[in-house]
């Protein structure tokens, strides 16, 4: 019932903190993403993307709040760092939840600041699209660039699941 009480930093990050720990107590898990769908425009870009992410990694698909995470995401997409637009497009992946225009904010976002993702940022949002199966050939044409010129930096995780997303 405090729940209630606690703004959306509060919120993501006792979800975040919870996942980090792989601490699933379904009765709180529900109760914030009860609390944080009716907040959910008060959420800012980072904790829309940590929310997405503990939810995933817990994996609870929460389908009401991963569709108010979308819907809000896409107006903030701008604001979003590259870990979060990788971590985003990763959770909606993980719990296979299809929201095609943040897809598409998403892919517009990173083509723009591609230079600034990390290798992991790369290999998880190539990920994303692969696994949801929505192609954006831009997208991966910015990322098959940006990846040839950092091979040598990729874990072997990394370059196995850009690689993967590329086969797929």
């Amino acid at each position: 019932q405090r729940i209630g009480t606690f703004n959306p930093q509060n919120l993501a990050n006792t979800a975040w903190a919870f996942a980090t720990l792989s601490i699933n107590a379904p009765q709180l898990i529900d109760a914030i993403a009860c609390a944080s769908e009716h907040r959910i425009d008060d959420f800012k870009p980072q904790e829309l993307a940590n929310t997405a992410w503990a939810f995933a990694t817990l994996g609870v698909p929460a389908p009401q709040l991963f569709d108010a995470i979308a819907r809000a995401s896409k107006k903030r997409i701008g604001n979003l760092k590259p870990q979060g637009l990788a971590n985003t497009a990763w959770a909606f992946a993980t719990v296979s939840v299809r929201a095609p225009e943040l897809f598409k904010a998403i892919a517009h976002a990173s083509e723009q600041r591609i230079g600034t993702f990390n290798t992991q940022n790369l290999a998880s949002t190539a990920w994303a699209f692969a696994t949801l199966g929505i192609p954006d050939p831009q997208l991966f044409e910015a990322i098959r660039q940006e990846s040839e010129e950092r091979i040598d930096t990729f874990t072997a995780k990394n370059l196995a699941d850009t690689a993967w997303a590329f086969a797929t």
